[in-house]
Protein backbone atom coordinates (compact mmCIF):
# COMPACT_ATOMS: atom_id res chain seq x y z
CA UNK A 1 0.00 0.00 0.00
CA UNK A 2 1.55 3.68 -0.66
CA UNK A 3 2.47 6.11 1.61
CA UNK A 4 -0.05 8.66 0.15
CA UNK A 5 -3.41 6.18 0.90
CA UNK A 6 -2.42 6.75 4.41
CA UNK A 7 -2.83 10.58 4.86
CA UNK A 8 -6.51 11.20 6.05
CA UNK A 9 -8.42 13.72 3.60
CA UNK A 10 -7.32 17.28 3.29
CA UNK A 11 -10.26 18.60 4.38
CA UNK A 12 -9.40 17.73 7.70
CA UNK A 13 -7.03 20.36 8.15
CA UNK A 14 -7.72 23.46 9.43
CA UNK A 15 -5.76 26.93 9.41
CA UNK A 16 -5.62 28.04 13.69
CA UNK A 17 -6.57 31.59 13.29
CA UNK A 18 -5.31 34.32 16.03
CA UNK A 19 -8.06 35.33 18.17
CA UNK A 20 -8.03 39.10 18.50
CA UNK A 21 -6.99 40.73 21.95
CA UNK A 22 -10.51 42.26 21.86
CA UNK A 23 -12.07 39.08 21.85
CA UNK A 24 -9.26 37.19 24.03
CA UNK A 25 -10.82 36.59 27.63
CA UNK A 26 -7.22 36.93 29.40
CA UNK A 27 -5.85 39.73 27.59
CA UNK A 28 -9.42 41.27 28.60
CA UNK A 29 -9.13 40.44 32.07
CA UNK A 30 -5.38 41.94 32.75
CA UNK A 31 -6.72 44.85 31.06
CA UNK A 32 -9.72 45.44 33.27
CA UNK A 33 -7.30 45.17 36.62
CA UNK A 34 -4.61 47.36 35.06
CA UNK A 35 -7.76 49.95 34.60
CA UNK A 36 -9.11 49.39 37.86
CA UNK A 37 -5.86 50.49 39.64
CA UNK A 38 -5.77 53.41 37.30
CA UNK A 39 -9.39 54.61 37.91
CA UNK A 40 -8.12 53.63 42.23
CA UNK A 41 -5.16 55.86 41.85
CA UNK A 42 -7.07 58.66 40.35
CA UNK A 43 -9.55 58.85 42.78
CA UNK A 44 -6.93 58.25 45.45
CA UNK A 45 -4.80 61.49 44.40
CA UNK A 46 -7.88 63.06 43.56
CA UNK A 47 -9.27 62.87 47.27
CA UNK A 48 -5.88 63.64 48.45
CA UNK A 49 -5.20 66.74 46.64
CA UNK A 50 -8.70 68.43 47.41
CA UNK A 51 -7.91 67.89 51.22
CA UNK A 52 -4.72 69.57 50.63
CA UNK A 53 -5.61 72.17 48.71
CA UNK A 54 -8.57 72.93 51.46
CA UNK A 55 -6.23 72.57 53.97
CA UNK A 56 -4.06 74.78 52.62
CA UNK A 57 -6.49 77.75 52.36
CA UNK A 58 -7.72 77.05 55.93
CA UNK A 59 -4.07 77.28 57.09
CA UNK A 60 -3.46 80.63 55.34
CA UNK A 61 -5.68 82.03 58.27
CA UNK A 62 -5.14 79.38 61.20
CA UNK A 63 -1.92 77.95 60.98
CA UNK A 64 1.00 80.04 61.60
CA UNK A 65 4.50 78.23 61.49
CA UNK A 66 7.63 78.44 63.62
CA UNK A 67 9.74 81.67 63.79
CA UNK A 68 7.15 82.93 61.71
CA UNK A 69 7.75 81.46 58.32
CA UNK A 70 5.50 80.62 55.81
CA UNK A 71 5.17 77.59 53.40
CA UNK A 72 3.56 76.41 50.75
CA UNK A 73 1.53 74.10 52.25
CA UNK A 74 1.05 75.90 55.51
CA UNK A 75 -1.40 73.32 57.18
CA UNK A 76 1.69 71.18 58.18
CA UNK A 77 2.73 74.39 60.72
CA UNK A 78 -0.56 73.00 62.59
CA UNK A 79 2.11 69.97 63.54
CA UNK A 80 4.60 71.98 64.79
CA UNK A 81 3.42 72.01 68.32
CA UNK A 82 4.79 68.34 68.06
CA UNK A 83 8.34 69.04 68.49
CA UNK A 84 7.99 71.60 71.12
CA UNK A 85 8.30 70.32 75.05
CA UNK A 86 5.69 68.07 76.28
CA UNK A 87 6.03 69.42 79.81
CA UNK A 88 3.56 66.45 81.57
CA UNK A 89 5.17 63.06 83.08
CA UNK A 90 4.30 59.31 81.54
CA UNK A 91 4.18 56.95 84.55
CA UNK A 92 5.16 53.91 82.27
CA UNK A 93 7.99 54.42 79.85
CA UNK A 94 9.59 50.93 77.77
CA UNK A 95 12.46 53.48 76.53
CA UNK A 96 13.96 56.95 78.26
CA UNK A 97 11.48 60.14 78.73
CA UNK A 98 11.66 63.26 80.91
CA UNK A 99 8.99 65.97 80.72
CA UNK A 100 11.08 67.70 78.54
CA UNK A 101 11.38 65.96 75.94
CA UNK A 102 9.05 66.65 72.30
CA UNK A 103 5.67 65.19 72.18
CA UNK A 104 6.66 63.12 69.63
CA UNK A 105 8.83 61.44 72.24
CA UNK A 106 5.89 61.11 74.04
CA UNK A 107 3.97 59.04 71.06
CA UNK A 108 6.41 57.29 70.55
CA UNK A 109 6.54 56.29 74.56
CA UNK A 110 2.69 55.47 74.12
CA UNK A 111 3.20 53.34 71.29
CA UNK A 112 5.59 50.95 72.86
CA UNK A 113 3.59 51.24 76.24
CA UNK A 114 0.63 49.80 73.85
CA UNK A 115 2.83 47.12 72.23
CA UNK A 116 4.05 46.11 76.27
CA UNK A 117 1.01 45.78 77.23
CA UNK A 118 -0.64 43.95 74.34
CA UNK A 119 2.14 41.53 74.24
CA UNK A 120 1.64 40.70 77.86
CA UNK A 121 -1.89 40.88 77.98
CA UNK A 122 -2.36 38.15 74.98
CA UNK A 123 0.25 35.51 76.69
CA UNK A 124 -1.81 35.75 79.78
CA UNK A 125 -5.24 36.16 78.61
CA UNK A 126 -4.87 33.28 76.31
CA UNK A 127 -3.66 30.87 79.31
CA UNK A 128 -6.17 32.03 81.63
CA UNK A 129 -8.36 32.16 78.99
CA UNK A 130 -8.08 28.59 77.97
CA UNK A 131 -7.97 27.36 81.63
CA UNK A 132 -11.42 28.65 82.39
CA UNK A 133 -13.21 27.72 78.53
CA UNK A 134 -11.41 23.99 80.25
CA UNK A 135 -12.94 24.18 83.73
CA UNK A 136 -16.51 25.39 82.00
CA UNK A 137 -16.76 21.72 80.48
CA UNK A 138 -15.59 20.10 83.65
CA UNK A 139 -17.13 17.38 86.02
CA UNK A 140 -16.39 19.26 88.93
CA UNK A 141 -20.26 21.21 89.69
CA UNK A 142 -18.17 24.28 91.81
CA UNK A 143 -15.58 24.31 89.26
CA UNK A 144 -17.62 24.16 86.23
CA UNK A 145 -19.71 27.27 88.08
CA UNK A 146 -17.23 29.18 89.50
CA UNK A 147 -15.40 30.00 85.67
CA UNK A 148 -19.58 29.94 84.74
CA UNK A 149 -20.26 33.16 86.98
CA UNK A 150 -16.84 34.70 86.41
CA UNK A 151 -17.79 34.57 82.71
CA UNK A 152 -21.11 36.00 82.81
CA UNK A 153 -19.82 38.71 84.87
CA UNK A 154 -17.13 39.97 82.86
CA UNK A 155 -18.70 39.55 79.76
CA UNK A 156 -21.85 42.07 81.07
CA UNK A 157 -19.87 44.39 82.16
CA UNK A 158 -18.07 47.51 80.75
CA UNK A 159 -14.93 47.14 80.35
CA UNK A 160 -14.14 50.82 80.60
CA UNK A 161 -16.34 50.12 83.91
CA UNK A 162 -14.13 47.18 85.20
CA UNK A 163 -10.87 49.45 84.50
CA UNK A 164 -12.12 52.58 86.88
CA UNK A 165 -13.48 50.13 89.90
CA UNK A 166 -9.99 47.84 89.40
CA UNK A 167 -7.86 51.37 89.62
CA UNK A 168 -9.67 53.62 92.30
CA UNK A 169 -11.73 50.92 94.34
CA UNK A 170 -9.08 47.99 94.33
CA UNK A 171 -5.59 48.98 93.92
CA UNK A 172 -5.62 52.87 95.18
CA UNK A 173 -7.93 51.98 98.57
CA UNK A 174 -6.92 49.08 99.23
CA UNK A 175 -3.06 47.86 98.60
CA UNK A 176 -0.36 49.57 101.09
CA UNK A 177 1.73 52.58 101.04
CA UNK A 178 5.46 51.94 100.02
CA UNK A 179 7.10 51.59 103.52
CA UNK A 180 4.36 48.49 104.52
CA UNK A 181 4.57 46.85 101.06
CA UNK A 182 3.02 43.13 100.35
CA UNK A 183 5.71 41.00 99.66
CA UNK A 184 3.86 37.65 98.76
CA UNK A 185 5.38 34.21 99.89
CA UNK A 186 8.88 36.29 100.86
CA UNK A 187 9.61 36.64 97.53
CA UNK A 188 11.39 39.64 96.25
CA UNK A 189 8.47 41.26 94.80
CA UNK A 190 7.13 43.82 96.14
CA UNK A 191 3.20 45.51 95.56
CA UNK A 192 2.43 49.10 96.87
CA UNK A 193 0.48 51.86 95.33
CA UNK A 194 3.31 52.87 93.23
CA UNK A 195 2.89 49.72 91.90
CA UNK A 196 4.67 46.41 91.54
CA UNK A 197 8.36 45.58 91.96
CA UNK A 198 9.92 43.04 90.83
CA UNK A 199 13.40 41.47 90.35
CA UNK A 200 14.78 41.38 86.38
CA UNK A 201 17.33 39.97 84.80
CA UNK A 202 20.87 42.11 83.75
CA UNK A 203 22.61 40.90 81.18
CA UNK A 204 26.92 41.41 81.21
CA UNK A 205 29.49 41.67 78.25
CA UNK A 206 30.33 37.81 79.05
CA UNK A 207 26.24 37.24 78.14
CA UNK A 208 27.06 36.35 74.15
CA UNK A 209 29.25 33.90 74.66
CA UNK A 210 26.67 32.03 76.98
CA UNK A 211 23.49 32.68 74.34
CA UNK A 212 25.89 31.11 72.02
CA UNK A 213 25.58 27.65 74.29
CA UNK A 214 21.88 28.26 74.56
CA UNK A 215 21.39 28.18 70.75
CA UNK A 216 23.70 25.26 70.66
CA UNK A 217 21.80 23.56 73.61
CA UNK A 218 18.69 23.77 71.94
CA UNK A 219 19.96 22.52 68.12
CA UNK A 220 21.48 19.57 70.06
CA UNK A 221 18.73 18.77 72.02
CA UNK A 222 16.79 19.13 68.70
CA UNK A 223 19.05 16.27 67.42
CA UNK A 224 18.84 13.78 70.03
CA UNK A 225 15.22 14.22 69.98
CA UNK A 226 14.82 13.50 66.48
CA UNK A 227 17.48 10.34 67.19
CA UNK A 228 16.10 9.10 69.85
CA UNK A 229 12.39 8.75 68.18
CA UNK A 230 13.97 7.09 65.13
CA UNK A 231 15.71 4.49 67.53
CA UNK A 232 12.06 3.95 69.22
CA UNK A 233 10.23 3.40 65.32
CA UNK A 234 12.93 1.16 65.19
CA UNK A 235 13.36 -1.01 67.78
CA UNK A 236 10.10 -0.61 69.37
CA UNK A 237 11.37 0.65 73.10
CA UNK A 238 10.76 3.70 74.77
CA UNK A 239 13.80 5.75 75.26
CA UNK A 240 12.30 8.72 77.54
CA UNK A 241 12.94 11.10 75.12
CA UNK A 242 12.09 13.91 76.63
CA UNK A 243 13.91 13.50 79.86
CA UNK A 244 17.20 13.02 77.75
CA UNK A 245 16.60 16.22 75.76
CA UNK A 246 16.11 18.18 78.72
CA UNK A 247 18.97 16.89 80.77
CA UNK A 248 21.78 17.50 77.67
CA UNK A 249 19.96 20.93 77.35
CA UNK A 250 21.11 22.13 80.68
CA UNK A 251 24.33 20.16 80.39
CA UNK A 252 25.28 22.24 77.58
CA UNK A 253 23.64 25.53 78.97
CA UNK A 254 26.00 24.83 82.14
CA UNK A 255 29.02 24.40 80.31
CA UNK A 256 28.15 27.41 78.78
CA UNK A 257 27.65 29.41 81.66
CA UNK A 258 31.31 27.84 83.37
CA UNK A 259 33.07 29.05 80.19
CA UNK A 260 31.70 32.31 79.98
CA UNK A 261 32.01 32.85 83.43
CA UNK A 262 35.94 31.47 83.03
CA UNK A 263 36.72 34.01 80.16
CA UNK A 264 35.35 37.02 81.16
CA UNK A 265 37.23 39.69 82.75
CA UNK A 266 35.71 42.86 82.11
CA UNK A 267 34.50 43.93 85.29
CA UNK A 268 36.11 45.92 88.33
CA UNK A 269 35.92 48.89 91.01
CA UNK A 270 38.25 51.58 90.93
CA UNK A 271 39.82 51.88 94.95
CA UNK A 272 42.68 53.99 96.73
CA UNK A 273 46.16 51.97 97.69
CA UNK A 274 45.92 53.02 100.73
CA UNK A 275 42.68 51.28 101.43
CA UNK A 276 45.00 48.00 100.75
CA UNK A 277 42.52 46.54 99.13
CA UNK A 278 43.74 43.93 96.31
CA UNK A 279 41.16 41.54 95.24
CA UNK A 280 37.38 41.07 96.29
CA UNK A 281 38.08 39.33 99.34
CA UNK A 282 40.03 42.12 100.74
CA UNK A 283 36.82 44.07 101.08
CA UNK A 284 36.05 41.96 103.78
CA UNK A 285 39.30 42.60 105.50
CA UNK A 286 38.27 46.15 105.49
CA UNK A 287 35.03 46.16 106.92
CA UNK A 288 36.05 43.92 109.52
CA UNK A 289 38.70 46.50 110.69
CA UNK A 290 35.96 49.48 110.14
CA UNK A 291 33.58 47.34 112.40
CA UNK A 292 36.28 46.13 114.61
CA UNK A 293 34.66 42.49 113.87
CA UNK A 294 36.44 38.95 113.65
CA UNK A 295 34.40 37.88 111.04
CA UNK A 296 32.08 39.83 108.53
CA UNK A 297 29.35 37.27 107.89
CA UNK A 298 28.69 37.34 111.75
CA UNK A 299 27.53 40.81 111.25
CA UNK A 300 23.63 39.96 111.59
CA UNK A 301 24.36 37.93 114.96
CA UNK A 302 26.33 40.72 116.49
CA UNK A 303 23.34 43.21 115.64
CA UNK A 304 20.58 40.70 116.92
CA UNK A 305 22.53 40.75 120.13
CA UNK A 306 23.08 44.49 120.68
CA UNK A 307 26.87 44.55 120.36
CA UNK A 308 26.36 46.32 117.37
CA UNK A 309 23.57 49.10 116.16
CA UNK A 310 21.66 49.54 112.44
CA UNK A 311 23.08 53.05 113.22
CA UNK A 312 26.98 52.03 113.43
CA UNK A 313 26.11 49.29 110.50
CA UNK A 314 25.55 52.08 108.54
CA UNK A 315 27.91 54.82 109.41
CA UNK A 316 30.37 52.24 108.23
CA UNK A 317 28.74 50.96 105.10
CA UNK A 318 30.97 50.21 102.11
CA UNK A 319 30.29 53.52 99.93
CA UNK A 320 29.50 52.43 95.86
CA UNK A 321 30.00 54.74 92.99
CA UNK A 322 28.08 53.64 90.35
CA UNK A 323 26.51 55.38 86.91
CA UNK A 324 22.51 54.28 87.10
CA UNK A 325 21.00 51.39 85.93
CA UNK A 326 24.60 49.91 85.20
CA UNK A 327 25.13 46.35 85.46
CA UNK A 328 28.47 46.68 87.09
CA UNK A 329 26.35 47.83 89.87
CA UNK A 330 24.18 44.74 89.75
CA UNK A 331 27.45 42.76 89.92
CA UNK A 332 29.16 44.08 92.26
CA UNK A 333 26.29 44.01 94.81
CA UNK A 334 25.10 40.42 94.75
CA UNK A 335 28.69 39.67 95.73
CA UNK A 336 28.82 41.92 98.56
CA UNK A 337 25.00 40.88 99.60
CA UNK A 338 26.31 37.19 99.14
CA UNK A 339 29.36 38.06 101.13
CA UNK A 340 27.33 39.57 104.09
CA UNK A 341 29.35 43.14 103.28
CA UNK A 342 26.99 46.26 104.26
CA UNK A 343 27.07 48.66 101.44
CA UNK A 344 25.18 51.61 100.66
CA UNK A 345 24.95 52.64 96.83
CA UNK A 346 25.12 56.28 95.27
CA UNK A 347 24.06 56.24 91.67
CA UNK A 348 24.94 59.24 89.20
CA UNK A 349 23.54 60.25 85.86
CA UNK A 350 27.05 59.70 84.03
CA UNK A 351 30.81 58.64 84.42
CA UNK A 352 32.28 61.76 85.06
CA UNK A 353 29.76 62.72 87.34
CA UNK A 354 30.82 59.41 89.61
CA UNK A 355 34.77 59.96 89.10
CA UNK A 356 34.33 63.71 90.90
CA UNK A 357 31.93 62.07 93.25
CA UNK A 358 34.71 59.30 94.02
CA UNK A 359 37.54 61.80 94.08
CA UNK A 360 35.53 63.40 97.18
CA UNK A 361 36.47 60.69 99.52
CA UNK A 362 33.91 60.93 101.95
CA UNK A 363 31.37 60.37 98.82
CA UNK A 364 32.68 56.40 97.88
CA UNK A 365 35.35 54.35 98.37
CA UNK A 366 34.95 52.24 95.81
CA UNK A 367 33.75 53.23 91.93
CA UNK A 368 32.02 50.00 90.28
CA UNK A 369 32.30 49.56 86.38
CA UNK A 370 33.51 48.58 83.44
CA UNK A 371 37.83 48.08 83.37
CA UNK A 372 37.98 50.09 80.03
CA UNK A 373 35.63 53.08 81.73
CA UNK A 374 37.41 52.86 84.98
CA UNK A 375 41.27 53.10 83.23
CA UNK A 376 39.88 56.00 81.60
CA UNK A 377 38.22 57.88 84.23
CA UNK A 378 41.03 57.49 86.41
CA UNK A 379 43.68 59.28 84.45
CA UNK A 380 41.46 62.47 85.22
CA UNK A 381 42.34 61.90 88.79
CA UNK A 382 45.36 64.07 89.72
CA UNK A 383 46.55 61.15 91.77
CA UNK A 384 45.87 58.62 89.80
CA UNK A 385 48.91 56.70 90.35
CA UNK A 386 47.76 56.54 94.16
CA UNK A 387 44.01 54.51 93.03
CA UNK A 388 43.59 50.77 91.58
CA UNK A 389 41.90 48.45 89.61
CA UNK A 390 40.39 45.57 91.62
CA UNK A 391 38.98 42.73 89.03
CA UNK A 392 35.06 41.56 90.12
CA UNK A 393 34.17 37.98 89.31
CA UNK A 394 32.00 38.22 86.48
CA UNK A 395 28.67 35.86 85.12
CA UNK A 396 26.82 36.08 82.03
CA UNK A 397 23.54 37.43 84.10
CA UNK A 398 22.66 38.47 87.32
CA UNK A 399 19.61 39.29 89.35
CA UNK A 400 18.70 42.85 90.07
CA UNK A 401 16.50 42.42 92.82
CA UNK A 402 14.55 45.75 94.31
CA UNK A 403 15.32 46.81 97.46
CA UNK A 404 13.76 50.03 99.33
CA UNK A 405 15.66 52.94 100.00
CA UNK A 406 14.44 56.18 101.66
CA UNK A 407 10.90 56.25 100.48
CA UNK A 408 11.06 54.29 97.16
CA UNK A 409 12.52 51.22 95.84
CA UNK A 410 15.70 50.89 93.60
CA UNK A 411 16.73 48.23 91.36
CA UNK A 412 14.98 45.53 89.63
CA UNK A 413 12.00 46.48 87.69
CA UNK A 414 8.39 48.24 87.73
CA UNK A 415 5.09 48.36 86.45
CA UNK A 416 3.37 51.13 88.01
CA UNK A 417 -0.06 50.83 89.25
CA UNK A 418 -2.23 52.52 86.05
CA UNK A 419 -0.37 49.90 83.78
CA UNK A 420 -1.48 47.13 86.40
CA UNK A 421 -4.82 48.22 86.60
CA UNK A 422 -4.99 47.66 82.37
CA UNK A 423 -2.53 44.91 82.35
CA UNK A 424 -4.88 43.01 84.39
CA UNK A 425 -8.53 44.56 83.36
CA UNK A 426 -7.59 43.72 80.29
CA UNK A 427 -6.44 40.30 80.63
CA UNK A 428 -9.70 39.27 82.76
CA UNK A 429 -11.91 40.71 80.64
CA UNK A 430 -10.24 39.21 77.11
CA UNK A 431 -10.05 36.08 78.95
CA UNK A 432 -13.76 35.27 79.48
CA UNK A 433 -14.29 35.59 75.56
CA UNK A 434 -11.41 33.01 74.94
CA UNK A 435 -12.85 30.81 77.32
CA UNK A 436 -16.47 30.88 75.36
CA UNK A 437 -14.42 30.21 71.92
CA UNK A 438 -12.43 27.43 73.65
CA UNK A 439 -15.87 26.34 74.94
CA UNK A 440 -17.07 25.94 71.36
CA UNK A 441 -13.95 24.98 70.24
CA UNK A 442 -13.89 21.62 72.52
CA UNK A 443 -18.07 21.30 72.03
CA UNK A 444 -17.07 20.63 68.53
CA UNK A 445 -15.31 17.97 68.31
CA UNK A 446 -17.15 14.52 68.45
CA UNK A 447 -18.16 12.74 71.32
CA UNK A 448 -17.01 9.65 70.20
CA UNK A 449 -13.56 11.04 70.13
CA UNK A 450 -13.40 11.47 73.65
CA UNK A 451 -15.35 8.06 74.38
CA UNK A 452 -12.85 6.75 72.16
CA UNK A 453 -10.01 7.90 74.27
CA UNK A 454 -10.78 6.54 77.66
CA UNK A 455 -12.03 3.31 76.03
CA UNK A 456 -8.29 3.18 75.24
CA UNK A 457 -7.46 4.31 78.86
CA UNK A 458 -6.14 7.66 78.46
CA UNK A 459 -6.63 10.15 81.42
CA UNK A 460 -8.82 13.32 81.30
CA UNK A 461 -5.16 15.25 80.78
CA UNK A 462 -4.14 13.09 78.12
CA UNK A 463 -7.74 13.38 76.18
CA UNK A 464 -7.65 17.35 76.26
CA UNK A 465 -3.81 17.24 75.16
CA UNK A 466 -3.81 14.57 72.72
CA UNK A 467 -7.04 14.01 71.12
CA UNK A 468 -9.42 16.91 72.10
CA UNK A 469 -7.49 20.59 71.73
CA UNK A 470 -5.64 19.16 68.69
CA UNK A 471 -8.44 18.94 66.84
CA UNK A 472 -10.92 21.77 68.17
CA UNK A 473 -8.05 24.32 67.49
CA UNK A 474 -9.60 24.48 63.60
CA UNK A 475 -12.38 26.03 65.37
CA UNK A 476 -10.45 28.15 68.01
CA UNK A 477 -8.15 29.81 65.75
CA UNK A 478 -10.04 31.81 63.29
CA UNK A 479 -12.25 33.34 66.34
CA UNK A 480 -9.24 33.80 68.42
CA UNK A 481 -7.13 35.57 66.39
CA UNK A 482 -9.62 38.18 65.63
CA UNK A 483 -10.25 38.61 69.45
Amino acid sequence: MSESSHRPPSSTYTTHERIPFWRDGRVLGVLAQILFVIVVGSVIYWFISNVAANLSRLGDSQFVCLYGTTEQWSYRCAFDYLSSEAQFDISESVIPYRTSDSYWQAIRVGLLNTVKVSFIGIILATILGTLTGIARLSQNWLVRNIAKTYIDIIRNTPLLLQLFFLYFVVLLLELPAVGAALQPFGLPIYISQRGINFPKVVTLSSFAIWFAFIVLALIQAQFLWMYLGAREEKTGKTSSRLFWCIFSFFVVVGLGWLVASSTAHNEGFLVARAARVREFSDLESLMERRLRLDNIRLLDEYVERGRLSADDVAASALLVCSVQDSPSEVNLTAQLRAAGIPYKVNRFARPDQAIDAYAEEATCDVLVAPKATLAAERNLLEDSANHMIVPVRETPARWAVPALEGFNFVGGSRMSLEFTALLVGLVVYTAAFIAEIVRAGILSVGKGQSEAARALGLSEGQRLRLIVLPQALRVIIPPLTSQ
